[in-house]
């Protein structure tokens, strides 16, 4: 299938939106959406939500197991990877969330705050309803599905805990050598 830039940015979009709708917490007062602190949160949490298989083993890891329903994590969805990420510095990473999160701020969909050195990624007000139009559309069920579940694990948890999980538990991603695909 050959896609165009757009479309490969539409796609990482409306997944980043996903996972920002449901994983995200509160952010700040007034007319804002929940957000996600730092980009090394964005993107663990975006690794198992690309990658079933390891989401699937952290739910046993973490002895979750009664987040089985809607079970989205059985064959085949479990073996299926979403777009593959790269090894980089600090384990799984995506060069293409520098142009998605571009584009998504300047579609006026996500606010980026700075504070005290570190990112916040949060739904605007449009992003939210945005996120909550893919939550109804039966196309990113899968999507959603495992968003909740990505939640459920890992909502208690900053970058560094979900980089330190990663590292402890898969190895096999982390020995990887920089740029590797995983």
């Amino acid at each position: 299938m050959n896609t165009s830039v757009d479309e490969t940015i539409a796609y990482h979009a409306a997944r980043l939106l996903i996972l920002i709708r449901y994983c995200g917490k509160p952010q700040g007062s007034g007319n804002v959406g929940p957000g996600l602190a730092s980009r090394t949160l964005l993107a663990k949490l975006d690794f198992f939500l690309r990658y079933p298989s390891y989401l699937k083993r952290a739910r046993e890891i973490l002895r979750k197991g009664e987040l089985k329903k809607p079970d989205v994590l059985s064959p085949p969805e479990s073996s299926s990877i979403e777009s593959r990420m790269v090894r980089y510095f600090y384990g799984p990473w995506d060069h293409v969330y520098y142009s998605t999160l571009a584009y998504l701020t300047g579609k006026g969909l996500l606010h980026i705050d700075g504070r005290k050195q570190l990112e916040i990624f949060r739904l605007t007000s449009k992003g939210v309803e945005v996120a909550e139009r893919f939550s109804n559309d039966s196309a990113y069920s899968d999507l959603v599905a495992r968003a909740r579940i990505v939640h459920a694990l890992f909502h208690g948890y900053t970058g560094t805990g979900v980089k330190n999980f990663i590292y402890e538990h898969f190895p096999e991603v982390v020995g990887r050598k920089i740029g590797e695909l995983i």
